[in-house]
Order: C-alpha cells, then sequence, then structure tokens
C-alpha cells in the first residue's frame, strides 16, 4: 500500500486507540435483526452463521466485492458492488437504508473497505461486531462490538481485569485440531475464484503491495528454503542457547498488514527493525544478541535479513544480529530474556511465557504489569516482567468477553464457532461477551 494512501486514511481514521468506533445502541425491541456481512473469514464460515442467524428470524445479507466473496457466499441474499472505492460509501449508505440493515460485520476493521464501513455503521447508530484471529491461538477466534485489537473498547485498567476476573468461571477449551491445511486450501481458492471473476468486477483492487500470485510464489520459495537450510539454521540457533548470551526476539509484522501502519508510527517493517536496532545497539548489554523472527505468514517477498545486515552494519552491531526463520514459537520464547513487537499477538504469547514484552505500536495487552512500560531504550538493562496474576485474570476476562472457542477454516471449527457466535450477535445486550460488569 502506497504512502499516500497511508496518510490519507490515516488523516480519515483520527481514532482513539484505545477505544474503537462503536455504533450507539438504538432500541431494538420488536424490529427484525438485519445483519449485513461486509468481509468475512476465507471459506464458508459465514454462509454458515448467517444460516444459523437465519433459523433464529433474522435477516442476513452478504456484500460482494469480488468472486470469492460469491464463491464463499453464494449468490443468495448477496448485493454485488461493481464499483471502486470512491463510490462504496454512497453505495452501501443506500444499501443500509433501503433494506433495513441493523447491524454490520467485518472481518477485521483495518481493510479499506471494512474502515469506512464501520465508519458509515458509526454514523448511522448502526450496531458494529468484527471478528478477527483469535487472541489465544490456535483453538479461539475473536468477535468484538466495534473493533479488534488495539480498536478493542476493552479497558487498559489492569484493576479492571482483576475485579472482572475474580466473577468468572474458568472457560473449557475443545481442541481444534490442525487448521493450517485447511486456510491455505480456502485461501487459494478464494483468490482462484477472484482473478477467475475480474472481468466480471473489473474495478475492484485487492489491497495488496504484491498480487496473490506473487505471494504465492513467494510462500513456496520461502518454504522451499526453510527445508533446504533447517539443518545449518538449528545449529546456529543451537549454538547461540548454548553460549548462554541473554537473547532477545524480535517478532515482526506479516508483511502488508495494516495493523502496522494503523496502531503505530512506523510506516512499515523497516522503519521498526531500524528503531530496534539502533535502541540495541547503543543500549543493549554488550553480551546480548537479537534474534529476528520473520511472521508464519511473510511471503518472503521482502528481504528482511538483507535489510537486518546492513542496518546491523551500520550500528557496529553485525555479528550480534541474527535472522532467525525456523522453529515454532512456543519452542523458542522459553529460552528468551525477552521480546520486541509492534502490536502481535505474538507479543501477548511472549507475556504469557513470562518474557519481558516490549509493544512499540498500540496493543490491547499493551498495559502496567503485563508489558514493559519506559520505552525500548529501558528495555535492554531494565526489563519489565509481567504479572502472572494480571495476565491470569486478563486472559480469563478476554475469553469471557471476546473469545470463541473453534476455528474459520474447518469443519469441527466452525460446528463450535458458529453457535456461540450466533448467540453473542443475537443476544449482545444481555450477553457479558459484550457487557462485562464494571
Amino acid at each position: 500500500m502506497s504512502e499516500g494512501v497511508v496518510g490519507s486514511l490515516r488523516a480519515s481514521l483520527s481514532i482513539d486507540s484505545a477505544r474503537a468506533p462503536v455504533g450507539q445502541a438504538r432500541d431494538y425491541s420488536g424490529v427484525a435483526r438485519h445483519f449485513l456481512f461486509i468481509s468475512a473469514p476465507f471459506g464458508p464460515f459465514a454462509r454458515e452463521l448467517a444460516r444459523f442467524l437465519e433459523k433464529q428470524g433474522a435477516t442476513c445479507t452478504r456484500v460482494v466485492v469480488n468472486a470469492g466473496d460469491a464463491l464463499d457466499w453464494g449468490f443468495k441474499n448477496a448485493a454485488a458492488y461493481f464499483g471502486d472505492e470512491r463510490g462504496w460509501c454512497d453505495w452501501l449508505q443506500s444499501l443500509i437504508e433501503r433494506t433495513g440493515v441493523t447491524d454490520l460485520v467485518t472481518y477485521g476493521d483495518s481493510s479499506p473497505y471494512s474502515v469506512k464501513a464501520l465508519m458509515l455503521g458509526q454514523s448511522l447508530n448502526l450496531r458494529l461486531y468484527v471478528f478477527e484471529q483469535g487472541y489465544f491461538r490456535p483453538d479461539w477466534v475473536t468477535l468484538e462490538r466495534g473493533g479488534v485489537n488495539a480498536n478493542s473498547r476493552l479497558p487498559r485498567d489492569p484493576d479492571w481485569y482483576h475485579r472482572n476476573a475474580a466473577r468468572l468461571e474458568p472457560k473449557e477449551t475443545a481442541r481444534v485440531g490442525r487448521t493450517t491445511p485447511a486456510m491455505v486450501a480456502r485461501i487459494i481458492s478464494y483468490h482462484t475464484a477472484m482473478y477467475a471473476g475480474l472481468p466480471f468486477f473489473s474495478r475492484f483492487r485487492a489491497p495488496y503491495h504484491y498480487s496473490a500470485i506473487r505471494q504465492a510464489i513467494g510462500h513456496c520459495q520461502r518454504y522451499a528454503e526453510q527445508r533446504l537450510s533447517s539443518a545449518k539454521r538449528r545449529r546456529m540457533h543451537q549454538a547461540l542457547i548454548d553460549s548462554k548470551r541473554p537473547l532477545y526476539l524480535v517478532l515482526l509484522q506479516r508483511p502488508g498488514d495494516s495493523q502496522l501502519w494503523r496502531h503505530s508510527d512506523f510506516e512499515c517493517t523497516e522503519a521498526f527493525l531500524e528503531k530496534v536496532v539502533t535502541s540495541f545497539a547503543a543500549q543493549a548489554p554488550e553480551e546480548a544478541m537479537l534474534l529476528v523472527r520473520p511472521h508464519p505468514l511473510d511471503h518472503g517477498l521482502d528481504d528482511h535479513e538483507a535489510v537486518l545486515a546492513r542496518l546491523a552494519a551500520r550500528a557496529g552491531v553485525d555479528g550480534r544480529i541474527h535472522f532467525v526463520d525456523h522453529g515454532k514459537l512456543h519452542e523458542i520464547l522459553p529460552l528468551m530474556s525477552g521480546a520486541v513487537c509492534v502490536n502481535s499477538t505474538a507479543g501477548l504469547a511472549a507475556v504469557e511465557f513470562g518474557k519481558p514484552t516490549v509493544v512499540l505500536g498500540r496493543a490491547l495487552y499493551d498495559m502496567p504489569g503485563l508489558t514493559h512500560q519506559d520505552g525500548i531504550d529501558s528495555f535492554w538493562r531494565s526489563p519489565q516482567a509481567p504479572d502472572p496474576r494480571l495476565y491470569d485474570a486478563f486472559r480469563q476476562v478476554m475469553m469471557a468477553t471476546t473469545q470463541i472457542n473453534g476455528a474459520y477454516a474447518t469443519r469441527r471449527g466452525r460446528s463450535l464457532a458458529v453457535p456461540e457466535a450466533a448467540a453473542r450477535l443475537l443476544h449482545d445486550d444481555r450477553n457479558e461477551a459484550f457487557n462485562p460488569s464494571v
């Protein structure tokens, strides 16, 4: 996404990072609910959820902006948009007013279509719901009113979590199994249909810096490189562990992730790395080492390793910084002295492991007692470790208010998630998931 687009969107979205754009509740007594799905997870999740809602008397419509949407939803109760982004809001407002929409549902709150839809929904006093991947993966998905991640409505007050956790019962977790193969298959199917349907949706533009085809090629190349170099990288990693030196893990965002530029002051990954490397070189103990880990869904088209090498050489720490593109996060984190991130949920995983974590963007979990609060320069020598009691309280409240056991891509995951998601959407005013005690 170009810096011009980034700048214009930032200017139009002057939203307090501690609160999401939330529509004021109307009196819905006696009013039939009409859910308009703006965007949805890849696959049939939204279609199956809509069927469940319709059995309870609700009306459901899906906006279709490309043939991938049509593949996932079908043609029944679909509203196709063939225009470009400039006409999106006028068209959407007309649809909402003409069909009596009461609720907007999106997947994520950062894509251009979803951002503008949520802003419009707020101005029209609609109820706004946002699905997202789970804060605690892989067995959970997220559903919140108004916004997710840095746009969550939940407070950043540790005492609030302690008070509310005391009244909640622990939630059981049903395992959903492996979700990645099914998710990859859904993504491939969606984008294949999207490209096939471009003659019909000629004005649609995917919000990607690289085309889906280039990204797919990049994923294949990265996978092959990981396999070919895995033994060498494992030896290097083991040598670092055996050195007994302090190891700090830098967690990168997925390339093109709008969470990076919407909820931080960084325009790109390189700017984030420059900040981290400069601070590490100036402030970290000489024996400390920095390990930089790409996102699991990184397509490999941006050469992070070359950027890192250039920054490290310029800062005079090229022998102390390493790019680590292998291993499982839950196996790596226990070996680290701390973690650095923009606002990734992987940072929350580091907190779960009791590792001092510094967040350089804006994140729901960035609060005293969970993350380091005094900036990155002090982090290297005086890191603030998370309070395990606060983390337990935070997790318990999050489970009750934002998390649904299940998954989007697999049949078992959807069988768990759909009924609970429907219950929350239909009965949110009576559900603690949206009205936790204060």
